[in-house]
């Protein structure tokens, strides 16, 4: 819970930092290219202790060398000198929501029985953000076993309108009618 905490506060702090900067797209993308790319082999020796400082640092230092936002490379550092590197997967992974919810979007998914027409992906999109009151970020699924129509679901909703539960609804009110 502690660490939940920490990690929280530090990743609040990096988007406030990087919005001072109109720079929380860039974070994010170097966020995710960090993830990709270096986090497998760079996790573990920022998280030695036998090895100083100094040379996480640079480490830290060329990793970033080429990129022109700094940002990410400043606050790994503090990381590094405030001891709360052990922290950095958990504050990376935070971030993403973190700026979702400042921009006011909510990242659902939809779930479609077969694909359908961007046009009524976006229609279905509009009504889904009237109905939430929010902005949407939707990841369009497809899985057959809902036969038809659609399931969406964010964190905390969940809208089935899919044929699979109208029959399951309908087999379970037909069990129900006494038989004479």
């Amino acid at each position: 819970m502690k660490s939940e905490i920490i990690a929280s506060r530090y990743a609040q702090a990096l988007l406030a930092f990087a919005s001072g900067y109109q720079a929380q797209e860039r974070v994010l993308e170097q966020i995710e290219w960090y993830e990709k790319v270096a986090a497998v082999s760079v996790a573990p020796l920022l998280a030695n202790p036998k090895i100083p400082k100094a040379v996480k640092e640079g480490l830290i230092a060329r990793l970033f060398a080429e990129d022109t936002n700094k940002i990410l490379f400043y606050f790994i550092r503090l990381l590094l000198r405030k001891g709360r590197v052990a922290y950095l997967k958990e504050i990376f992974s935070l971030y993403p929501k973190q700026y979702e919810l400042e921009r006011g979007v909510v990242k659902g998914t939809l779930l479609l029985a077969y694909p359908i027409a961007n046009h009524l992906v976006e229609r279905l999109q509009s009504k889904l953000e009237s109905k939430i009151q929010r902005r949407l970020s939707l990841k369009v699924v497809e899985n057959t076993r809902i036969i038809g129509g659609f399931i969406f679901s964010t964190g905390t909703e969940l809208i089935d309108a899919s044929l699979k539960r109208v029959l399951a609804d309908l087999g379970n009110q037909l069990k129900a009618v006494p038989v004479l």
